[in-house]
């Protein structure tokens, strides 16, 4: 199967993930990663840049939604200061698909998953396409979300005019906008379980699972996650 990188996922076209970066990973039945996402000028969100900073930067998470199996390797963890104060854990160096798998790897550690296609999600907009253009719909102004019939869904929503439209989300001509649409109400699957009794991992907690290790001792924390073991 040939190989396909990030920017040619649906709904993954207009961001730049080797200079986004890490905040946060969050792993259970599903995989978050929560970026700071650099958005490129076609992005329907897109910005000019803050004063001081080279890009357009906002806040997204890319998730996994019920993946069948993943195995994530959290390397050392070094915080990177940034001068607001904040910390990240370095870039998404490569982030593609092939053989059925899902790969990426940067300074923070690697993860491979057998998954459905992965969904850039946003915590304030949907973005769904009308035509072969991409919206952004503010949460707070979607009136309803519900399925017109198999495959589709269809969603009303109030425009910054002030005008009511409705258009119809079909999964095969607009997969993201549809997972994005599943998972705005709860619907989106996934299987709850734990494993080595932790309800999630995140960069935050690694010292928890190492009380009597010094932290200088912690090289990696490796997770596999299968379906089909929990499912036994």
């Amino acid at each position: 199967m040939q190989r396909l990188n990030y920017w040619q996922f649906p709904g993954f076209e207009n961001v730049y993930l080797e200079d986004s970066y890490v905040l946060a990973i969050k792993a259970k039945a599903s995989v978050e990663i929560l970026i700071e996402a650099v958005l490129t000028e076609n992005h329907p969100l897109y910005a000019s840049p803050l004063p001081g900073e080279q890009y357009c930067y906002r806040q997204m998470t890319i998730k996994f939604l019920s993946p069948q199996t993943y195995s994530l390797v959290l390397k050392k963890m070094t915080p990177i200061p940034n001068p607001d104060g904040s910390i990240d854990y370095g870039n998404i160096d490569e982030f593609y698909m092939n053989d059925g798998k899902y790969y990426m790897d940067g300074e923070w550690g690697e993860l491979t998953i057998i998954s459905e296609p992965p969904i850039l999600h946003d915590l304030d907009y949907l973005f769904v396409k009308n035509g072969e253009t991409t919206i952004a719909i503010h949460k707070d102004k979607i009136k309803s979300v519900e399925w017109k019939n198999e495959g589709a869904i269809a969603l009303v929503y109030e425009t910054n005019s002030g005008s009511i439209l409705s258009l119809q989300v079909d999964r095969e001509k607009d997969w993201h906008g549809f997972a994005t649409a599943l998972a705005y109400i709860g619907e989106d699957g996934g299987y709850g379980t734990e494993f080595s009794s932790l309800e999630e991992l995140s960069f935050s907690k690694i010292e928890q699972f190492y009380p009597k290790l010094k932290a200088e001792n912690i090289k990696a924390v490796a997770i596999d996650f299968s379906v089909s073991a929990i499912a036994k």
